[in-house]
């Protein structure tokens, strides 16, 4: 792939190429060698989810809707096995939060856990074994293993003129969205901003390779940085929302821990979104913005 390839073209080969990295985890998932094998499963799904959304100007229409539909209907069927992962590999750090007379209630919790994460694993592995899944994965294939058409608007452009021009834009956008975000905001608007940072990341480290190493390094550098911030917000968030949906009163002493839990989680999400307002200031100065119009521009 080069600068200069029509951007249907080169968005057609870099999503075939993700979604065959995306497959090399299923095995791993399937057989439950390791969580991280559904972890990279669903990062480079994401990836792939991203390179279609953000250049949609390229493919076909009729393409798009069907990549669009199986994509969405695949990736949610991992979710639920994904959050029991998580709450399993906090549990030692939940354990250190809590005083010893809440430790039994969470030992009850993460049995529970520990059960239904067994059950989701089975349904999961069953699904990816399944020919609905392999018929899903094999039209998204199909559909992109197909000649380009160029019948959108960017479809024929040069690859590198398209991207420059989508980060410019998603730039100005992220600018113009944290303008809005302050001690006050609604952890939701907190939650998108990180998400269209995450589209920005997505979109640089997928065609890094088109840019100044030296320069693009210490910009992913201050977007990393950014990202921890609003991650580590997101994920107090996340898990006190989670824990809340395992509150049973029939079930004293677990309850109690987890609403003591929750207590602890929603003190440092509180701390956590102190901290935004201050990284975003340091992240959006005339020095970064000069370096955007220097790689992007």
């Amino acid at each position: 792939m080069n600068a200069d390839m029509p951007a249907e073209d080169a968005v057609r080969i870099m999503a075939l190429e993700i979604l065959n990295i995306v497959e090399s985890y299923v095995d791993g998932t399937v057989n439950d060698l390791d969580a991280e094998f559904l972890h990279q499963y669903r990062v480079n799904f994401r990836k792939l989810r991203s390179l279609i959304s953000l250049l949609k100007t390229t493919l076909p229409e009729k393409t798009m809707a069907l990549l669009k539909a199986r994509f969405s209907l695949v990736f949610r069927r991992t979710n639920v096995l994904r959050n029991l992962d998580v709450f399993l590999l906090e549990e030692e750090r939940y354990r250190e939060m809590l005083p010893e007379g809440f430790k039994d209630g969470l030992s009850e919790l993460y049995t529970l856990i520990r059960k239904q994460r067994k059950e989701e694993q089975r349904k999961v592995a069953r699904y990816f074994s399944s020919r609905s899944y392999a018929l899903d994965i094999a039209a998204c294939s199909k559909k992109l293993s197909a000649p380009p058409v160029y019948e959108t608007r960017s479809a024929a452009k040069p690859i590198l003129k398209v991207v420059k021009k989508l980060l410019l834009n998603r730039y100005q956008k992220i600018l113009k969205i944290s303008a809005g975000i302050n001690a006050g905001s609604a952890d939701s608007d907190i939650h998108g901003l990180r998400i269209e940072f995450k589209k920005f990341r997505y979109l640089i480290d997928l065609f890094s390779g088109f840019f100044p190493k030296k320069r693009l390094s210490g910009l992913m550098e201050n977007v990393k940085k950014i990202q921890t911030v609003l991650g580590d917000f997101n994920d107090y968030s996340t898990q006190i929302m989670l824990l809340k949906e395992y509150v049973d009163d029939s079930r004293l002493e677990m309850s109690k821990s987890l609403c003591g839990l929750i207590a602890v989680l929603h003190q440092k999400q509180t701390k956590e979104k102190k901290k935004v307002g201050a990284a975003l200031e340091r992240f959006f100065t005339k020095k970064m913005s000069g370096e955007i119009d220097f790689i992007f521009g």
